[in-house]
């Protein structure tokens, strides 16, 4: 039977960790190992894992360089032969992981990523994100990352490398396009496998922050893709962030987020 394994990378989130937890175990999936990797929390949240305790497998406590830095704790632990990984700000959704089994069992490759869809959510607002990382989405550079429903597989970690941590918000685009780059096999499932929760730190708007952003973008496109093309590609979100940097501190994040979800919902 194969092992799963499903990393949860937490720091102080003692209001939305619960959920998320529960959402593994509802999962009912047997042979499932759940690692949850702490960057020192002191908001309540290890008392949360201790109360949660008989249902992780592992527990990893210590500073994190950033979030990418605490997910590569994870993987590295990870026994199991298929990883994914779900932030404490998210949670899947039922039958989720059982379907992810399911496509895993019908191709059985060394080289795997498993994707779905997802819903994007804030309070009572909610909306479903078709996942794209096929092979004409790379080509074009249109892919569309739903990261709660990623999973790859442990062996492909080990053949290209983890993620990079001096990536602070671009390491997960920077390996799906290294996985892509070396021929790894992508699987989609047209269901929606996880939800993800606006309010977090993809949520955040400061000038520093776009800047950052953006020459981070434009490091990662322009290994895989031509000067001109990453060029545009980098002043597009660079104009999208400042755009919503403008809304963000004229209308509020509250309302500034309802604003988004119901303009993603009318685009999507």
């Amino acid at each position: 039977m194969t092992k799963i394994s499903i990393i949860t990378p937490v720091l102080n989130k003692k209001e939305s960790l619960q959920k998320t937890i529960d959402s593994v175990i509802d999962q009912n999936v047997k042979n499932l190992e759940y690692i949850i990797v702490d960057g020192n929390s002191t908001d309540g949240t290890l008392e949360i894992i201790d109360r949660n305790k008989k249902f992780i497998s592992k527990v990893i406590i210590g500073k994190d360089r950033n979030l990418y830095d605490a997910m590569n704790k994870g993987i590295l632990s990870a026994s199991g032969e298929l990883i994914g990984i779900i932030n404490a700000d998210d949670y899947y959704n039922p039958g989720a992981i059982n379907l992810v089994l399911q496509k895993y069992y019908s191709f059985k490759g060394k080289e795997l990523v498993i994707y779905g869809n997802m819903h994007k959510k804030y309070n009572d607002l909610e909306i479903l994100v078709n996942g794209d990382l096929s092979n004409l989405s790379f080509t074009d550079g249109n892919f569309e990352i739903t990261h709660p429903t990623v999973f790859v597989t442990k062996s492909l970690y080990n053949k290209i490398g983890y993620f990079n941590i001096n990536y602070q918000s671009g390491a997960d685009r920077d390996f799906l396009l290294r996985a892509n780059k070396n021929k790894a096999k992508f699987l989609k499932i047209n269901f929606s496998l996880a939800t993800f929760t606006f309010g977090g730190f993809t949520s955040s708007y400061s000038l520093k922050l776009i800047y950052n952003r953006t020459i981070e973008e434009y490091s990662i496109l322009k290994k895989y893709y031509s000067k001109l093309f990453v060029i545009r590609k980098t002043f597009s979100q660079f104009f999208r962030m400042t755009r919503n940097f403008v809304f963000y501190n004229l209308f509020g994040k509250e309302i500034f987020l309802k604003l988004r979800m119901k303009r993603l919902k009318k685009n999507g």
